[in-house]
C-alpha cells in the first residue's frame, strides 16, 4: 500500500492482509506518523524472496519458446509508464507479456505472465489470462485471491473476465481455477476494504489476536502494545469470547482480573473458567510486579492429571513431529523425531524427508513404525511420550492414511492405542499445574526444568518456513537447523517428564491398564489379519491392465475400520477431557446437575431433570442418553429446553427395568454421544466383494465391478458412450425402458430438487414388480426408504395392483404401517423368498443370504451413501439404480480414507461433474417445486444451468403483501448482531415479525385460492440451538422449524433461512459445513415461491484458511445481488 499526497493506491497483497488482520491495514497507514518498525525479514524469508525471482525467470524462459511473440515490461518504471506499456502490448496483440501491470482507479498490481488465448473480447478475436508464478509447492487461499485480483484488473481492460487463472507452483505444474468461482469474494472484500480505509483513522481501534499474529510483520507492535496496557488477551488459556465478555464488565486487563471475585462476574463463563482465569492472572501480575517466573499444581481431579503418568521404564521414548500445513488436507509430515535409551546411554534419531512428496512421507512413516515396533517389542511395559496432542493425532491419520499399501502400519498404531501407550504432557499439565507465563508451550515452561536452548530456531513456524526455504533452496544448514530444533522439543520432553515424576505427590497411583487381560487383549486382533490377507490378495493377483481397479480395492481393504476408528478415538479422547472440555465439545452436554425425578403414572417409566449451563451442542431430543464416562444409556432425551444463559433444562427418560440393570444415572451427568454402530456384516459384505474379484470371479458382482471401473452402464441395445435416454420424450417411460435396458450394471439418476425423483423410482419399480422382479429399496435412513415405499403404495393401490412386500426395521419408530408391504423385525432364520419387494437399510442387503437374490437394488439418496457400503450390497443383487443428487446433503464421512474410499458412489463415478452426462444416466431437468426466478439461481448455482421450471410453477403465487420482500424469489436481508454464535435473537425476531404479517395472506395454488397457515412456511437454520430458539421466539404450535438435514425432500412455499452467527470469529463449526454449497442449495431449494436468507455481512469477511473454502464464502456473496 502506498500513500501519496493523501491518496491511498493498493493492491491484492493489502486486499489478502485485510481480511486476514484489519488492524494491519491500521499500522501500514500510521507506520510513518507513528514511527512504527516491522519485524525484520529473517535469512531463510530473503533466500525464498530471492529464489521466488529465480523460478519466475526460469518459467519465463519456458514460456517464452512456446510464444515466440513476447514482451517484458520493465518493472523499474513508474507505475504510469508500466501500466501504458502493458496496455499497449495487450493491444498489440503479444502471445506473451512478462511483469505486466495493470491500473484500475486506485487498485493496481504487477502479474508475472498474460497469455493470449483465442476467446473473443473487446480486444478483438483474442484475450488474456494470468498466470503467476509462487515457489510454494502448497498454493494457499492468499495465492487465489491474489489472482483473482490480477483476473479482475484484466477484465477491466478486455471487458472480458477470464474464464480461468492459473498459478504455476515450486515444481511448475500448472494449477488451473474458474475465476467465477472466486470474482464475488474478491469483489466483497475489496468493496469492504474501501469502506474500511475511508474510516478506520477515524475510528478507534484496539488489535486483538488471531491466527495471522505468527506471520505479520506488525507482530512486535501489536504484542508492546498489549504488554503496556497489560491487556487481558495475555492471560494464559483464556479464549477471544471470554476477552469479549470480561470487557463489556470493565475487565480489560490483568491486574483488574486477578483483583476480580469470581461471584461478581456476571459473563456466561463456566464457574471453574472463573476461578482458574483468576488463578492465572494473579499469578502473571505477580510476574509483572516482581520480574520472577512461579509455578504451582493444583489439586488433581480423578483420573486427570498427575494420575496419568505411568511408571518410568528404561524403554520409555520421547516423540515429536514437524508438520507442514496443507490448504485442502491435513499436514505433510516431514519430520519424527525420537529420544530414548538404546540400552548404554540416550540417543535422538530423526526420520526426515528427502523431497515434499507423499512417497517420501509414507517411507519416514515406514520406518519409523519399523523401528518403534522393535522397540516396543524389548521394552512391552514402555510409553510414548509428546507434547499436545498433535503428535497421536499424526499418527493416526498417518495409519489410516496408508493403511492400503502398509497395514501393518495402521495395526500397530492401533496396537499402541488399545494400549494407552501415548502420554500427552500437555495435557498432564493443563490438569495439574499453573505458570506465570502467557501460555503454555514447551518453550514458555521450560525456564521450570531445564537451561535456555541452543537450536537457533525458537518455534513451530520458524521451523516450518525454514523447511520451506529448504524445498526451495535445498540449503543444508536449514534441514539441520530444523532437525536440531526437532531434537530439543524431544529432549525437552524427556526433562519434562523427570520433572513432573519429581513433583508429583508420592501417595499418587502410577497409570497403568487395569488388567493384564486388557494387555492381551491389545494384540493384533483376528479381523486385523483378516484384513491384511485380502490386501496382499489384492496387491498380488490383479494383472496390469487392471491397475486402477486394484488401486480402488487396495484403498477400500478396511474402509469401515477406518471409519468407525475416527469415532473410537473422539470417545477415548473425551474420556481424557475435564469439565471445562467437554462444555466445549459439540458433540456433549457436559456438567448436567440433577434437579429432581418424577414417577409417571401407570407407567414404568421415570423423568430425571438436569440443569446445564449454556454450550454448543448437537444432541436433540429424542436421542440416547449417554453417560461420557461410564459410557452407559440412561434411557431417552425426551426435552430440552433452552431458557437463558444459566438456566437450561435437559430432561431424560429411563424405564424402572432399565435402572435395575444399570442403577440410577448420575448425579452429574455428562449427555455424550451413543456408541459406535457395528458394521461388521457390511464389513464382510465387502470383503466378500474384494475376495471375489481377487480369485477371478468377475462376473458374479459385476454391476459393482462396473461402478469401480467407472464403465458406462452396460444397457442391452445401446453403445456404451452413447446417450442412455432421449431427454426430449417423457422422462418416467424413458427411465422405465431404460432400467429394463440393464445388463447386470449400473445406472444413475439424479433428482434436483422438485424434479419427482421419488414419483418417476415408485413408477420404475412398480413397473418391474408387475413384471415379477424381485426388486430391493436402500438407503441410508428408514425415512428415505418409508418414503419411496408410501409413493409405490399410492400408485399400486390406485391401480388395483397388490404384490408382497416386506419392510426390515427394529425400531418401532421405523416402521411403515403401510397397507401392502408388510413390517418385519427381528432375524430371520431364511431368506424369505415368498416377498417380491424387499426394503431395508444396508445391513439388510448385505446379510449373505440376501446374496445374489435380488434383480433390481434400488439405492435412494445415494449422495450419502459410500463407495464401500454400494459395493458391499451390490452383491445381493444384478443390477443397481443408484438414485439420488450429489449437490444436495452429501454422505457423512468422518475418517481418514485414502484414495477414492472415502467418497459416495455418486461422487466417485461423477467427480467434478455437478449434474449427471447422458451417457452415465438419467438427469431430471424439470422442477415442479421451485418458480422460474427461484430456479434460475439454483439451476446456474448448481445444475450446470440444465434446470428448468415446470410451467406448473406459474400457477402457483402468493400474495405476502411485504414492501421488501415481493411475491417471487430470492431476497437477502443483512442483519447486524454481535458475538452470536449458535443463537441469534436478532434473526429470529425478524422471522416471527415477518410470520404474523404473512400469516392469513393469500396464495393460490391449482387454481385455488387459499390463505396461508404456519404449515406453508419453513424455517431452516444450520444448528439446533437456533432452531431451540426460534420455537420458543415464534411460541407456534405447529411451525415448521429444523436444521436443513431434517428438510431435505420437503417443501414449503417461503422458506425463512437463519444463518446465526455473527461473523468468521464466532463460528463454532467449520467453514466446510457452514458455507457448504450443498447445504446452502438444501436450504434455498425448499421454497416453492419466496426465499428468505438472514445472515450478518460480517460473515463473508473470513479469513479463509483453504481455497475451497473461498469457494464457499463465494456462494454466499452472489447473494448479495438480492439484498433487499
Amino acid at each position: 500500500m502506498k500513500i501519496n499526497n493523501n491518496k491511498i493506491s493498493y493492491s491484492p497483497t493489502d486486499l489478502n492482509n485485510f481480511v486476514s488482520c484489519k488492524y494491519h491495514i491500521k499500522n501500514d497507514l500510521v507506520a510513518k506518523e507513528l514511527n512504527l518498525t516491522k519485524k525484520e525479514k529473517s535469512a531463510d524469508l530473503k533466500l525464498r524472496i530471492e529464489y521466488g525471482k529465480k523460478h519466475e525467470q526460469e518459467y519465463f524462459k519456458i514460456l517464452s519458446k512456446k510464444h515466440k511473440k513476447h514482451i517484458t515490461i520493465d518493472p523499474k518504471q513508474s507505475a504510469e509508464k508500466k501500466y501504458e506499456d502493458t496496455i499497449k502490448a495487450i493491444k498489440d496483440g503479444y502471445d506473451l507479456i512478462y511483469k505486466a501491470y495493470l491500473l484500475h482507479e486506485d487498485f493496481g498490481g504487477e502479474i508475472d505472465f498474460l497469455i493470449k488465448n483465442k476467446s473473443k473480447s473487446d480486444l478483438g478475436d483474442f484475450s488474456y489470462e494470468v498466470y503467476d508464478t509462487k515457489v510454494t509447492k502448497t498454493l494457499r487461499p492468499k495465492h487465489v485471491l491474489q489472482t483473482t485480483g490480477y483476473s479482475f484488473l484484466l477484465s477491466k481492460i478486455q471487458g472480458l473476465m477470464p474464464k480461468k487463472m492459473h498459478l504455476v507452483d515450486g515444481t511448475q505444474k500448472i494449477n488451473s481455477f474458474n475465476v467465477n468461482e472466486f470474482v464475488d469474494y474478491f469483489l466483497f472484500t475489496k468493496n469492504n476494504f474501501e469502506k474500511f480505509l475511508s474510516t478506520v483513522l477515524k475510528e478507534k481501534m484496539y488489535p486483538e489476536k488471531c491466527s495471522f499474529c505468527n506471520i505479520c510483520d506488525w507482530q512486535d507492535v501489536c504484542t508492546k502494545k498489549w504488554d503496556e496496557d497489560n491487556y487481558i488477551n495475555q492471560v494464559c488459556g483464556i479464549r477471544s469470547s471470554q476477552v469479549s465478555k470480561l470487557k463489556k464488565e470493565n475487565i480489560s486487563t490483568i491486574e483488574k482480573l486477578a483483583k476480580t471475585d469470581p461471584k461478581k462476574i456476571k459473563s456466561k463463563i463456566n464457574p471453574g473458567s472463573k476461578v482458574k482465569l483468576i488463578q492465572q492472572a494473579k499469578l502473571q501480575e505477580e510476574k509483572r510486579l516482581t520480574n520472577k517466573s512461579k509455578f504451582i499444581f493444583n489439586k488433581t481431579e480423578t483420573n486427570k492429571g498427575f494420575y496419568k503418568m505411568p511408571e518410568p521404564n528404561e524403554g520409555d521414548v520421547f516423540y515429536d513431529i514437524e508438520g507442514f500445513p496443507q490448504a485442502d488436507q491435513r499436514p505433510f509430515e516431514y519430520l519424527h523425531g525420537i529420544y530414548f535409551y538404546n540400552g548404554k546411554e540416550f540417543e535422538f534419531k530423526d526420520f526426515t524427508v528427502k523431497d515434499f512428496t507423499k512417497k517420501e512421507e509414507e517411507k519416514i512413516f515406514k520406518e519409523l513404525i519399523e523401528f518403534l515396533e522393535k522397540h516396543f517389542d524389548k521394552y512391552p511395559k514402555a510409553y510414548l511420550y509428546h507434547y499436545n496432542d498433535y503428535e497421536k493425532r499424526a499418527l493416526r491419520e498417518l495409519a489410516s492414511d496408508y493403511s492400503a499399501t502398509f497395514i501393518k502400519g495402521n495395526n500397530f498404531v492401533d496396537k499402541l492405542l488399545r494400549l494407552e501407550k501415548f502420554v500427552d504432557l500437555y495435557r498432564v499439565v493443563s490438569q495439574c499445574m499453573q505458570t506465570s507465563e502467557k501460555d503454555l508451550s514447551l518453550k514458555s515452561i521450560e525456564k521450570f526444568y531445564r537451561d535456555e536452548r541452543s537450536a537457533n530456531i525458537k518455534t513451530a513456524d520458524d521451523s516450518i518456513r525454514l523447511f520451506e526455504s529448504w524445498l526451495a533452496t535445498k540449503n543444508d544448514k536449514d534441514l539441520k537447523d530444523v532437525i536440531a530444533y526437532n531434537e530439543e522439543d524431544c529432549i525437552s520432553t524427556y526433562d519434562l517428564r523427570e520433572f513432573l515424576i519429581k513433583n508429583r505427590p508420592k501417595d499418587f497411583p502410577f497409570f497403568k491398564l487395569s488388567s493384564e487381560e486388557e494387555f492381551k487383549n491389545a494384540d493384533v486382533k483376528d479381523f486385523e489379519v483378516k484384513e491384511s490377507a485380502i490386501q496382499l490378495k489384492v496387491i498380488g493377483s490383479l494383472k496390469n491392465d487392471e491397475e486402477e481397479v486394484k488401486e480402488n480395492l487396495k484403498h477400500l481393504v478396511g474402509f469401515h475400520r477406518r471409519e468407525n476408528k475416527s469415532k473410537y478415538w473422539e470417545k477415548f479422547d473425551r474420556l481424557d477431557k475435564g469439565p471445562d472440555e467437554l462444555l466445549d465439545d459439540p458433540e456433549c452436554i457436559g456438567g448436567a446437575i440433577f434437579i429432581k425425578k418424577t414417577k409417571i403414572k401407570e407407567t414404568d417409566n421415570i423423568v430425571y431433570l438436569y440443569k446445564f449451563d449454556e454450550q454448543n451442542f448437537k444432541l436433540k431430543e429424542g436421542d440416547q442418553a449417554y453417560d461420557v464416562t461410564s459410557d452407559l444409556s440412561f434411557g431417552k432425551i425426551t426435552k430440552i429446553d433452552e431458557i437463558k444463559d444459566d438456566e437450561n433444562y435437559i430432561e431424560l427418560t429411563i424405564t424402572g427395568k432399565r435402572i435395575t440393570k444399570v442403577g440410577e444415572p448420575p448425579k452429574l451427568f455428562d449427555f455424550g454421544p451413543g456408541p459406535v454402530v457395528n458394521t461388521a456384516t457390511i464389513a464382510g459384505a465387502l470383503n466378500k466383494f474384494i475376495l471375489n474379484y481377487t480369485e477371478g470371479d468377475k462376473l458374479a458382482f459385476k454391476c459393482g465391478l462396473d461402478i469401480l471401473k467407472k464403465d458406462y452402464p452396460d444397457l442391452k441395445n445401446i453403445n456404451k458412450g452413447d446417450p442412455i435416454i432421449d431427454d426430449k420424450n417423457d422422462l418416467v417411460d424413458e427411465s422405465i425402458k431404460a432400467v429394463k435396458q440393464l445388463h447386470s450394471s449400473y445406472l444413475l439418476i439424479q433428482g434436483p430438487p422438485g424434479s419427482g425423483k421419488t414419483y418417476t423410482s415408485a413408477k420404475i419399480i412398480l413397473s418391474l414388480l408387475k413384471d415379477n422382479k424381485r426388486v430391493g429399496i436402500t438407503s441410508n435412513s428408514h425415512k428415505a426408504i418409508n418414503n419411496l415405499l408410501k409413493q409405490i403404495e399410492k400408485f399400486a393401490l390406485e391401480e388395483n395392483f397388490i404384490f408382497k412386500g416386506m419392510k426390515k426395521s427394529s425400531k418401532d419408530e421405523d416402521k411403515l404401517k403401510g397397507e401392502i408391504i408388510e413390517d418385519v423385525s427381528g432375524r430371520m432364520k431364511e431368506f424369505p423368498s415368498e416377498y417380491l419387494l424387499h426394503a431395508g437399510t444396508a445391513w439388510l442387503f448385505s446379510d449373505p443370504r440376501w446374496a445374489s437374490k435380488m434383480d433390481y437394488l434400488f439405492v435412494d439418496e445415494a449422495g450419502q451413501v459410500s463407495l464401500a457400503n454400494t459395493l458391499a450390497i451390490s452383491t445381493s443383487t444384478k443390477n443397481i439404480i443408484l438414485i439420488g443428487d450429489q449437490m444436495q446433503l452429501s454422505q457423512p464421512i468422518q475418517g481418514i480414507h485414502s484414495g477414492n474410499s472415502g467418497k459416495s458412489a455418486l461422487d466417485f463415478l461423477l467427480g467434478d461433474y455437478d449434474t449427471i452426462p447422458l451417457s452415465r444416466g438419467i438427469f431430471l431437468g424439470v422442477t415442479r417445486r421451485l418458480n422460474e426466478k427461484i430456479c434460475k439461481y439454483i439451476s446456474s448455482s448448481f445444475y450446470e444451468s440444465r434446470l428448468k421450471s415446470h410451467p406448473i410453477t406459474k400457477e402457483r403465487s402468493v400474495s405476502l403483501e411485504l414492501k421488501e420482500i415481493k411475491n417471487e424469489g430470492i431476497f437477502y436481508l443483512p442483519v447486524d448482531h454481535q458475538d452470536c454464535t449458535q443463537k441469534s435473537d436478532e434473526e429470529a425476531k425478524i422471522i416471527k415479525d415477518y410470520c404474523s404479517k404473512i400469516l392469513g395472506k393469500n396464495y393460490t395454488e391449482d387454481k385455488q385460492k387459499k390463505k396461508m397457515t404456519i404449515d406453508d412456511i419453513m424455517m431452516v437454520a444450520p444448528f439446533n440451538m437456533q432452531v431451540n430458539n426460534l420455537k420458543k421466539i415464534l411460541n407456534k404450535k405447529g411451525a415448521r422449524i429444523g436444521t436443513i438435514d431434517k428438510f431435505q425432500g420437503q417443501e414449503s412455499k417461503v422458506v425463512f433461512i437463519s444463518m446465526t452467527s455473527s461473523d468468521p470469529e464466532n463460528l463454532p463449526r467449520h467453514k466446510e459445513f457452514f458455507f457448504s454449497r450443498n447445504r446452502l442449495n438444501v436450504a434455498i431449494s425448499r421454497a416453492q415461491c419466496v426465499a428468505v436468507i438472514l445472515f450478518n455481512p460480517k460473515l463473508l469477511l473470513a479469513d479463509c484458511q483453504k481455497i475451497n473454502e473461498i469457494r464457499l464464502v463465494n456462494n454466499f456473496c452472489k447473494l448479495l445481488q438480492y439484498k433487499v
